[in-house]
């Protein structure tokens, strides 16, 4: 994808804080690998729709740039699972929307992405509530988790969740959760706004 020129010309610029290559088919991990080590400085990645990539550039990603805060692998249909045995301390902000992830790769998030404010898991059918209660647990700042559409993600988990993690602010709940003023209410009084 990008020619020797393109590439010599970016590496005038190594204090990038942010990326977007959103809707990119033709990116590729090698590319993504040359654009962290070009960039170890990242702080915000949008790889929204970027098919090609897999779990190799993901990874090599968080490992280069140490610094990264907000990662958002949106429709990334390729990206499955996280195979890192390192820190991400810096990580607030991950949005696996649409993505492929499972337990494992949630088990994997709990204990090197322990920082994380905001988790979106939207539409992650592979998910279930043993993947999300490890990241509940072991990510005590987390503050906004997104389960719509999860649906391996059964519904009484939300109750759970918030009375585990007093750090969490917004849910957005599971299918089948049952919508009631009464519920609400209870979640409310826990600080968490439930969004349905």
């Amino acid at each position: 994808m990008a020619s020797t020129h393109n590439s010599d010309s970016l590496v005038a610029y190594p204090q990038f804080k942010s990326l977007g290559l959103s809707n990119n088919f033709r990116l590729q991990d090698e590319n993504l690998i040359l654009y962290a080590s070009i960039f170890p400085s990242l702080q915000f990645l949008n790889l929204n729709r970027c098919s090609r990539i897999t779990d190799q550039s993901v990874a090599q990603i968080l490992k280069r740039c140490r610094k990264i805060r907000h990662l958002n692998l949106t429709n990334c249909k390729s990206f499955k699972s996280l195979q890192i045995n390192f820190e991400v301390p810096n990580l607030e902000v991950l949005d696996l929307t649409h993505t492929r992830v499972d337990d494992d790769t949630l088990y994997v998030i709990s204990k090197t992405c322990r920082g994380l404010l905001k988790l979106s898991l939207q539409l992650c059918t592979n998910v279930t509530e043993k993947g999300v209660m490890h990241v509940v647990k072991n990510c005590t700042k987390l503050r906004e988790i997104n389960l719509d559409d999860c649906s391996g993600v059964h519904a009484n988990v939300v109750a759970s969740m918030v009375f585990l993690s007093p750090s969490l602010r917004k849910i957005a709940a599971p299918p089948d959760f049952p919508t009631t003023d009464r519920n609400r209410t209870l979640f409310l009084r826990h600080g968490c706004l439930l969004e349905l």
